[in-house]
C-alpha cells in the first residue's frame, strides 16, 4: 500500500540505542522492532505484547539440572481505530495525485473517519530496499513524510471568514447593516482588491460571507475588531493551539498580534496588517485540522471534542474490551456568547452553498451541506491554495448523522481548478450515498455533472 493511511499507521524498526535506553524500563529488549511514528508509536506499549523464553537451569559445567520451562509469548491488543476504510479510499481517490490534504471527522464526537495527505509513501520499500529508499524519500522535495493534515499550515484565505462572521456577531456588529463594496478599497496609503474587480455592490453580513467579500470584512476588521478582537476569537476556537489528537507531529498555525510582528520583523503593525488578517490573508496560517476543529465548534453550538483515531483496545485472547474510548471536550464556549450566533453562521454557511461561491461546484443530490471556500493567493499571481471546509447534512435530528469535511489543495499543484470543492463533494456523495469513488463519479456522469465529465476510471462501474 502507499495510501495515507500509512502516515496514520506509520511502520515498525529496529529499536535504537537511544530510544532503548528511554524505554528499559518499560519492558523494552535491545533487539525489538518498535513504532517509528504515527499509531504504531503512540500505541506501541499496548500492541507488542511480551517475548517468550526458555529458562534452563545449569550447573557449573553448564550441564541441564531440571527440565526446561517454556514461557510463551503473549500477544499485544488488538486496536479498533475510527477510520472508515471505505470513507479513506473514498477521500484518498476524490483529492487524487493533488498535493494537499483532506480530513473527515464526526463533530459530535471527535472521531477521525479519514485523513489524507497527498503525497503519501510505501512502508515496504524500507524493508525491500533498505536505507536508501528513506534516504530518497527524506530528500524528495514533495515531502512525503510530511501529513499535511496536522503539520502544515496555510493562510486559511476567505475560509477565515468564518471565524470573523462569529466575532463580528460576538461584538454586537449589526449583521444588517451594508457596506458597499467597489471592488477596492484604500487604507493608509495602499490600494486593497476584492476577488469580484467590479465589485459587489451593498452587502450585508450574510451576503458578504456567501459571496466572499474582501472589502466588507477588511473594513469591518478594521473599523470593529482590529487585531486584538480577532486574536481574541481566534484563541476562542483555538487557532494557534495543539488539539491533542493522538498522533505525533501536530503542529499549530499563527494568529499574529503587534508584540509577534515586533519580535519576529522588528517592525510596527500597520492597519493593512489588520486587513490582511480579516480576509485570512498577511501573517494569519492555519492547519487543516484546525479549520476542522472550527466548523465542529460551529456545528456542536460552541463545543470542541478533542479529535481521536484509537476507538477501543480488545484483548485478543478473550474478545474483551479492555479499553473504550470516550469523547472528551476540549473547548467549551456555550457560556460566553449567543446561542443564536452559532445558529445564524449554519445558516450563513448554508448560503454559501446555495447562493454564493460554491453553487456552481456543490451538486451531489444526496446531502444538503454548510460551508466556505477559501482561495489564498501565494507568491506569484494566478498561483493559490485552495479550500473547503463544510459540513452535512446541514439539518438532521441527530446530530450523530454529521460530518466535517475540509478539503485543502495546494498551490504547488499544475492547475489551480476549484479542486477542494469538487473533492468534497464527490466525498459528501460517496458517504451519504454509500458509494465508492467509482460509484460517485459514474453517478455523476449520467446526471451530466459537469466536473467530472474528463475523469477516467480505470473499470466503469456498471
Amino acid at each position: 500500500s502507499s495510501g495515507s493511511i500509512e502516515l496514520i499507521l506509520c511502520y515498525l524498526c529496529n529499536i535504537t540505542m537511544e530510544e532503548w535506553q528511554m524505554l528499559y524500563n518499560q519492558g523494552y529488549e535491545n533487539d525489538n522492532i518498535i513504532g517509528k511514528n504515527g499509531i504504531e508509536k503512540v500505541y506501541d506499549s499496548l500492541l507488542k505484547g511480551t517475548n517468550g523464553f526458555y529458562l534452563n537451569t545449569v550447573d557449573v559445567k553448564g550441564r541441564n539440572v531440571s527440565d526446561t520451562q517454556i514461557i510463551p509469548p503473549e500477544n499485544g491488543y488488538n486496536l479498533v481505530l475510527t477510520v472508515d476504510k471505505d470513507i479513506q479510499l473514498l477521500a484518498e481517490k476524490a483529492l487524487g495525485p493533488r498535493m494537499g490534504s483532506v480530513i473527515v471527522l464526526k463533530p459530535y464526537t471527535g472521531e477521525i473517519l479519514a485523513m489524507v495527505s497527498y503525497p503519501s509513501y510505501n512502508p515496504d520499500l524500507f524493508y525491500e530496499e533498505g536505507p536508501q529508499s528513506f534516504k530518497s524519500l527524506s530528500l524528495n522535495r514533495d515531502f512525503p513524510f510530511l501529513n499535511r493534515a496536522i503539520q502544515s499550515s496555510y493562510a486559511p484565505a476567505s475560509s477565515f471568514k468564518i471565524l470573523m462572521t462569529f466575532a463580528l456577531l460576538a461584538e454586537g456588529w449589526d449583521p444588517n447593516r451594508e457596506i458597499l463594496c467597489q471592488g477596492s478599497m484604500t487604507l493608509g496609503d495602499r490600494d486593497f482588491s476584492c476577488w469580484k474587480k467590479t465589485g459587489h455592490g451593498s452587502l450585508n453580513l450574510q451576503e458578504a460571507l456567501a459571496q466572499s467579500c474582501n472589502i466588507y470584512f477588511g473594513t469591518a476588521g478594521v473599523e470593529s475588531l482590529g487585531i486584538e478582537g480577532i486574536k481574541k476569537y481566534s484563541d476562542m476556537f483555538g487557532l494557534d493551539q495543539l488539539s491533542g489528537i493522538d498522533i505525533p507531529g501536530e503542529t499549530s498555525g499563527n494568529i499574529p498580534d503587534p508584540q509577534w510582528k515586533e519580535d519576529i520583523y522588528h517592525t510596527p503593525w500597520t492597519g493593512g496588517d489588520t486587513l490582511n488578517a480579516s480576509i485570512g490573508q498577511g501573517f494569519v496560517s492555519v492547519t487543516p485540522l484546525e479549520m476542522a476543529n472550527l466548523v465542529a465548534m460551529i456545528v456542536n453550538g460552541g463545543v470542541l471534542y478533542k479529535p481521536y483515531f484509537l476507538d477501543k483496545v480488545i484483548n485478543p485472547a478473550t474478545g474483551e474490551v479492555v479499553m473504550q474510548q470516550e469523547k472528551e471536550i476540549i473547548r467549551d464556549i456555550r457560556g460566553m456568547v449567543d446561542p443564536e450566533i452559532f445558529t445564524q453562521i449554519q445558516e450563513d454557511m448554508r448560503g454559501v452553498i446555495t447562493t454564493g461561491t460554491a453553487r456552481v461546484a456543490i451538486l451531489n443530490n444526496v446531502v444538503d451541506i454548510a460551508g466556505k471556500t477559501g482561495t489564498g493567493e501565494v507568491g506569484l499571481d494566478d498561483n493559490f491554495h485552495a479550500w473547503f471546509v463544510s459540513y452535512g447534512p446541514y439539518e438532521t435530528e441527530n446530530p450523530e448523522d454529521r460530518v466535517v469535511v475540509v478539503t485543502q489543495v495546494e498551490a504547488y499543484n499544475d492547475n489551480w481548478d476549484w479542486w477542494a470543492i469538487k473533492a468534497a463533494d464527490m466525498i459528501y456523495q460517496g458517504i451519504f450515498a454509500d458509494q465508492t469513488y467509482e460509484e460517485v463519479v459514474t453517478s455523476m456522469k449520467k446526471r451530466w455533472v459537469w466536473y467530472v465529465r474528463d475523469i477516467e476510471l480505470e473499470e466503469e462501474s456498471p
